[in-house]
């Protein structure tokens, strides 16, 4: 996958995995999140696929796959836009009920 690509499907999910980190009631989802932002970004992902010996074209589609699910995950389940507007107004303090 190109470099440019592994940017830019990482800069969303970092975004997601800071404001799930520090405000609301899930920070490790947000540190999970980052850890997997940080692998695409990285490309660990896909020196241990091919060590396995899973093609380029599966490879891509499982980042692809693992990109939209945790999107779904962060928009849907962990309240994204809700965090997002908690953020805004808050912004100098976090805000973590869960813990």
């Amino acid at each position: 996958m190109a470099r440019w690509l592994n940017l830019v499907l990482a800069m969303p999910l970092l975004y997601a995995g800071f404001v799930q980190s520090f405000w609301g009631n899930d920070p490790y989802l947000g540190w999970a999140i980052t850890a997997i932002a940080g692998g695409i970004i990285a490309d660990p992902i896909f020196h241990y696929a091919q060590r396995l010996g899973i093609s380029n074209a599966r490879r891509q589609g499982i980042v692809l796959l693992l990109f939209f699910l945790i999107m779904w995950v962060s928009l849907g389940v962990g309240e994204l836009p809700d965090k997002t507007e908690m953020m805004v107004d808050r912004f100098p303090e976090p805000w973590i009920t869960g813990i």
